[in-house]
């Protein structure tokens, strides 16, 4: 009977005789059933509720955390799991959202939660998760949308093949004169991409672990995994490219996530788990790109903003962040070019810079074996891979995590009287570390998020100053003032124009009337954190003479001025 290793670290299931250590990440099934369980814990503080559905009938679920009405209150939201494979998002949102609710008890943490609201949407891309979790593993972006990848007129005819019937897509790899791919210098298993202007000479070539089905000369270039969503959004679209989709906002789980981002205008920012990072490394400010007509870059201001987001973030322990460009039609830069909010991006969690270093674990834990002492067996993405993967590897020892598929020799129909191997990096090892490494990720994400909540803008009406003038006249000023460390909107949210800005609004009584000032009025510009924007109005007549300033990012102040 095989051994079956239960430790602090996750259940390992059997897969082939082998571990698959990550497979506590929760499927659809267990990700609905925690989401449930939460709101059932926390029904003063919680409510849960579905936005729409995927192609195959899975719910796109939004957890919102905080007391009282949500949409009455400004708020965060933290979106995971755009990709698919990117299990790690999904699981380091939900254990961000417990550990906010374990903390509402406290003064602190129940006054953030009375005035702010955080939606937590932990699997935008339920569908592509699912492979994660099939008989047939690979790291798959793409949602159940079926596709003509390859434009012949038959579809999924070319997905990846099982060649050693391991139950996971990797690679193989051909020995040729002419193949483009090197043995990496850290690491004879790893294979990166020849670089003949530094004189190197490449020795094999390298596809995805399959056969060429339909005979066109390219490998597994149309298998089944549609529309990737963060190809699909509108900001620099590109139509025509594998996996973009037909037009912008196509898919079920995109659609559903827009209308509901239009339908809250109380919505302040949004935060990413996903592959683009400007949390540790914050967007630099390009005069070209941002003023563009279309624009492209961050504005000046919003640049200034970010650098202070991510004094927060490294501030609460997160840091050495690898460097990750957003790719386009991407979700993060969409909700700042298109939707005009704040919007921050992280991997939530990485390896550390020194892979030599073994992560904590809990006293008691047991070690999953090591990928040399038990084969692992795994997936990775098209193509070779990179010197990144020698320190994946490394890492992946030193904490005794399988990561790599020994390289096998094999008999392949397309390459007849050449030497064939099947082998390569595990899919989902770089990212999705076991469940338990995550946990000080997700307490840091939790401290950042209040530190980020306690930032926002909160606007109140002070310095309150009446003055009687001839004629039964009454001069009323007020300063409407951001108590809090960030401004009330976005740059980009003025020239977006969609911005829900703040808007004053002054009532007189019935034997009342204004004769300057007007009775509504548009702050146009964002008013700094600490900033005040005054307002003035000439008033004739007796009574209560109401004023409200308010919009749904940044909550709402009234105060009465009683003129006699």
């Amino acid at each position: 009977m095989r051994k079956r290793f239960i430790s602090t670290l996750g259940l390992a299931l059997l897969l082939g005789g082998r571990l698959w250590a990550q497979s506590v990440y929760p499927d659809q099934a267990a990700l609905t059933k925690r989401l449930q369980q939460i709101n059932a814990q926390h029904k003063n503080l919680t409510s849960l509720q579905s936005i729409g559905k995927t192609s195959t009938g899975k719910d796109l679920w939004v957890l919102s955390v905080g007391q009282g009405d949500a949409k009455k209150k400004p708020a965060v939201v933290i979106i995971a799991n755009v990709e698919g494979w990117h299990l790690a998002g999904t699981e380091l949102s939900l254990q961000t959202a417990e550990k906010l609710l374990a903390q509402a008890s406290t003064d602190s943490v129940s006054k953030l939660l009375a005035s702010k609201t955080f939606y937590f949407i932990p699997s935008l891309n339920p569908d592509a998760a699912s492979q994660f979790f099939a008989k047939l593993k690979y790291e798959r972006s793409g949602n159940a949308r079926t596709t003509d990848d390859d434009r012949d007129g038959r579809i999924n005819e070319d997905g990846p093949d099982d060649l050693n019937g391991d139950g996971l897509i990797t690679q193989i790899r051909i020995e040729d004169p002419e193949g483009n791919y090197r043995v990496a210098k850290g690491d004879s298993r790893v294979l990166v991409k020849a670089d003949p202007s530094k004189g190197e000479l490449g020795r094999y070539l390298v596809y995805t672990e399959g056969i060429d089905n339909d005979k066109d000369g390219e490998f597994n270039e149309d298998g089944e995994g549609g529309i990737q969503l963060n190809k699909n959004f509108t900001f620099e679209y590109e139509p025509f490219k594998p996996g973009a989709g037909d037009y912008p906002i196509s898919e079920n789980e995109n659609r559903a996530l827009v209308d509901w981002l239009y339908e809250n205008k109380n919505v302040y920012a949004i935060i990413t788990f996903g592959m683009s990072n400007n949390l540790t490394e914050p967007n630099k400010f390009d005069a070209m790109k941002a003023n563009q007509r279309i624009i492209k870059g961050w504005q000046a201001k919003d640049v200034a903003i970010n650098e202070y987001v991510s004094k927060l973030y490294t501030g609460a322990g997160l840091t050495d962040a690898p460097t990750l460009s957003p790719s386009k039609g991407d979700v993060s830069t969409w909700a700042y070019c298109h939707f005009g909010k704040f919007s921050f991006s992280t991997p939530g969690w990485w390896m550390p810079k020194d892979t030599t270093k073994a992560a904590a674990r809990p006293a008691g834990a047991t070690p999953a074996p090591r990928p040399g002492a038990m084969p692992g067996r795994g997936m990775t993405s098209v193509g070779g891979g990179s010197e990144d993967e020698v320190n994946v590897l490394k890492w992946a020892a030193t904490n005794n995590i399988p990561a790599f598929v020994e390289w096998t020799e094999i008999k392949h129909p397309d390459f007849p009287n050449q030497k064939v191997e099947v082998g390569g990096m595990m899919p989902f090892v770089k990212w999705n570390p076991p469940v338990a490494l995550l946990t000080p990720a997700a307490d840091k994400h939790a401290s950042f998020l209040l530190a980020f909540a306690k930032a926002m803008p909160e606007i109140e009406i002070v310095h309150v100053k009446t003055e009687n003038l001839s004629g039964g006249l009454n001069r009323i000023t007020v300063d409407v003032h951001n108590k809090g460390l960030l401004p009330t909107h976005s740059e980009i949210g003025n020239r977006v124009k969609y911005e829900d800005r703040l808007k004053v609004i002054a009532t007189p009584s019935k034997n009342q009337k204004i004769i300057s000032g007007r009775t509504h009025q548009l702050v146009r510009t964002a008013i700094a954190g600490n900033g005040v924007e005054q307002m003035t109005w000439l008033v004739s007549g007796t009574g209560t003479f109401e004023i409200e300033a308010s919009a749904g990012p940044t909550g709402s102040a009234k105060v009465n001025v009683t003129l006699k």
